[in-house]
């Protein structure tokens, strides 16, 4: 069972990053794409951490769950935390037109679903 939800992050950050952003991106006008965007990505940071605090349960109710298992479902929780948290500061800095401080926080909230996605991705191989 502890394996099903690594398979939900993995599965749910493919979803959001390569299809219902680039489709929106591309079918919707830039201000009501940005509205969107703000609506979504606070849900999706959240259903994130749901899925990892749910996925620590199931490996702490595993008998044979490795260390890494628990590392793997902690460091979902704790980015999907920090990536959730940073959006006001990130809309705040596209608001304000401050692009070096946007290109720092969606950088390390890229970087964060990219290390959530490939985490994920390895646990099964442990």
């Amino acid at each position: 069972m502890h394996y099903y939800f690594p398979g939900m992050v993995v599965g749910l950050i493919l979803m959001q990053t390569a299809i219902v952003a680039p489709s929106l991106f591309r079918n919707l006008e830039i201000e009501v794409f940005g509205k969107v965007i703000r609506d979504l990505w606070p849900k999706f940071f959240l259903a994130l951490g749901l899925i990892g605090t749910l996925s620590l349960v199931s490996v702490y109710l595993q008998e044979d769950s490795e260390f890494i298992h628990y590392g793997i479902a902690g460091l979902t929780v704790i980015l999907s935390a920090i990536c959730y948290l940073i959006i006001p500061a990130t809309n705040k800095a596209t608001d304000e037109g401050n692009e070096s401080l946007f290109r720092i926080l969606h950088r390390v909230s890229v970087t964060s679903t990219v290390v959530m996605l490939i985490s994920n991705i390895l646990y099964v191989f442990f």
